[in-house]
């Protein structure tokens, strides 16, 4: 599965409407300085925010851990020798008061998930949140055969692998599902009614199709919980054209991935070392962006911070709960170093200017 979404991501997924510019297309000037949160948005590591449920909430950090990284070789390329740094940043991150890990199916053919349920075992269920995604593909034959079964065999088999009762909230990883989106919602009420997830999302929707889910599961008396979608300096495609707008009007909560760009904006990456091929997220060539480096290195200097820990507070301050792929304890510090402070509006406006619109693909909200 983890080769279906890297094949997909080069493919299918990545085929921008017309052609995928390698060039970074800067956003409008009237975007400058706009939807940014009131600064008395500041949360901390421990402050939760509230996802909807159909029975009460779901009460997660503002930032979540992205666990693709983890045991997905595909991408990733992922290392056995790895597992005791990430067990090292996890300790750090709960301790910190950041609870909330997101995984997938798709990521290392399920063996995100596994690590996932050995890094929280034996924890206090309630003491932290699992998100975990289901990808419908049009060579699964369950999405045949038991159309409106397929998120809820998955999920099961998701289960197995975390070894959980239940997850906090299930995502439907994007709109590639041959069914129509009232079969999924029927699949996702299910799991809510028989207590395998808490609350249900979508991933990489583009509002008609989350607006469409909505109302498909509001006939179950659930609602919504929120929309994942590509998000960050180098991608404000959300911001431009509603996606982040669209969740907050209709109570929901907007989740960015890639929120550092698959590490192009924490300084990792220079033009003479850039980022593997494999990583196609917001994939410019590292020489096109060095004028949003330089700013964003700029104001992490005079504020002592790590690029990274701006870029994610950058997402904080637009409104997004940034996912954020961690592997090792210093990637913990710098996410836990995003929170519990609010970039200027001046630094906003300063990062706004460089930052860079992006695009959509056919099937997937990256680009």
């Amino acid at each position: 599965m983890d080769k279906v979404l890297q094949t997909g991501l080069a493919l299918g997924m990545s085929t921008a409407s017309g052609f995928h510019s390698s060039k970074p297309n800067p956003v409008p000037r009237e975007f400058d300085g706009k939807n940014i949160m009131p600064p008395t948005y500041c949360p901390t590591a421990k402050d939760r925010v509230s996802f909807p449920a159909k029975n009460g909430k779901v009460e997660a950090s503002h930032i979540c851990i992205g666990a693709w990284p983890w045991g997905d070789k595909s991408t990733w390329h992922y290392r056995e020798e790895e597992w005791p740094a990430v067990q090292a940043a996890w300790r750090e991150l709960y301790d910190a008061g950041i609870n909330f890990i997101d995984t997938a199916q798709a990521y290392g053919n399920g063996e995100s998930e596994r690590l996932v349920g050995k890094l929280v075992k034996g924890l206090p269920r309630d003491s932290y949140v699992i998100q975990t995604k289901w990808l419908g593909t049009a060579m699964d034959v369950k999405n045949y055969v038991h159309a409106s079964d397929a998120p809820y065999k998955t999920l099961k088999a998701s289960l197995e692998r975390l070894e959980l009762d239940y997850v906090d909230i299930y995502l439907v990883h994007g709109p590639t599902h041959p069914q129509s989106v009232k079969t999924v919602a029927q699949g996702l009420a299910k799991c809510v009614h028989e207590g395998l997830t808490r609350a249900v999302g979508v991933a990489n929707y583009g509002n008609d199709k989350v607006l469409e889910m909505k109302a498909a599961l509001a006939e179950y008396n659930i609602p919504l919980a929120t929309n994942q979608v590509e998000y960050s300096i180098l991608r404000r495609f959300p911001e431009v054209h509603g996606e982040i707008k669209t969740c907050t009007d209709n109570g929901m909560i907007f989740q960015s991935y890639s929120s550092i760009a698959q590490g192009r904006l924490s300084g990792k990456y220079t033009v003479d070392n850039p980022p593997p091929a494999t990583y196609r997220f917001s994939s410019y060539p590292m020489e096109d962006i060095q004028e949003t480096l330089a700013v964003l290195e700029k104001i992490a200097k005079a504020r002592g911070k790590a690029m990274a820990s701006v870029a994610l507070n950058y997402n904080i301050s637009k409104g997004a709960l940034p996912v954020v792929g961690i592997r090792n304890p210093e990637q913990a510090r710098q996410a836990i170093n995003a929170l519990g402070w609010r970039l200027s509006e001046e630094e906003m406006i300063e990062l706004d200017r460089v930052s860079v619109e992006g695009t959509k693909t056919v099937l997937w909200q990256q680009g």
